[in-house]
């Protein structure tokens, strides 16, 4: 299962997708289709999941490309000088790889991130060729982690970044305590029956808007009330991650 961005999808020239939980080998909490290797789960399935999501990709599993993701704001750029280094058959395990986007011009690698409730973000621009992911939970939203990407791709050439924000946690999911209500500017923060909530997605969407990008599209699947998406939150912590990528096809 494979949920589609409808901004994303007017874009001939890339392949993209937000992974449900749905369609893999792994069991009990992390079931299905879990990609991550450090939750505990059998190493085994969690890379036969991995082939099947770069097969619903329609590319090799060594070209599914995702950073060690540290809840920072770490950008890499993928080139044919790096690309062995994350290519490894732990790539994201590896220290050296760590970081919360990733940025690729490089047709055929699968760039993408693991959310289990952080929210992943999939850019692109068509005219330079240059597709992105980012992870940004809470400390990504309210950090550097969007800024960086959108100014490294502006850098790189990028005048017309369309972007879309995956399924996450929503408002409505979302309660947060004092420790953090310092940390957030009060517009992004409600009060729902008794609780202060933080609308994440809208703090995203409001940056991506600030640093120039036109084309924003919220998908708003709730990952804490939908079970087709793994939850932090809703698990208790205990919980695979889903994988969600794009790409640029390759010239034919």
């Amino acid at each position: 299962m494979i949920i589609k961005s409808e901004i994303l999808s007017r874009v001939d020239t890339v392949v993209h997708g937000f992974c449900a939980r749905l369609g893999g080998r792994s069991v009990g909490c992390y079931e299905s289709l879990n990609i991550g290797l450090d939750r505990g789960d059998n190493i085994a399935k969690v890379l036969k999941n991995r082939e099947i999501i770069a097969k619903m990709f329609g590319v090799p599993a060594s070209y599914l490309i995702s950073p060690h993701q540290r809840h920072g704001d770490t950008v890499h750029v993928i080139h044919a000088g790096n690309i062995e280094s994350f290519r490894l058959m732990f790539p994201d395990s590896n220290p050296q790889n760590e970081g919360d986007a990733i940025i690729t011009n490089l047709p055929g690698v699968l760039v993408g991130i693991q959310t289990a409730d952080c929210a992943p973000i999939l850019l692109c621009d068509e005219k330079k060729g240059f597709v992105a992911a980012i992870h940004a939970g809470w400390r990504g939203a309210i950090g550097n982690v969007v800024e960086n990407t959108v100014s490294l791709l502006t850098k790189l050439g990028c005048k017309n970044i369309c972007a879309a924000i995956g399924p996450c946690i929503q408002k409505q999911s979302f309660e947060i305590g004092d420790d953090l209500i310092p940390l957030i500017d009060g517009k992004y923060i409600s009060e729902i029956e008794g609780g202060k909530h933080f609308d994440m997605p809208l703090m995203i969407h409001d940056k991506l808007v600030s640093l120039g990008v036109k084309k924003i599209e919220n998908i708003g699947i709730d990952t804490v009330l939908d079970e087709n998406f793994f939850s932090h939150r809703r698990q208790n912590g205990r919980c695979g991650v889903q994988f969600s990528g794009i790409l640029l096809k390759r010239k034919l």
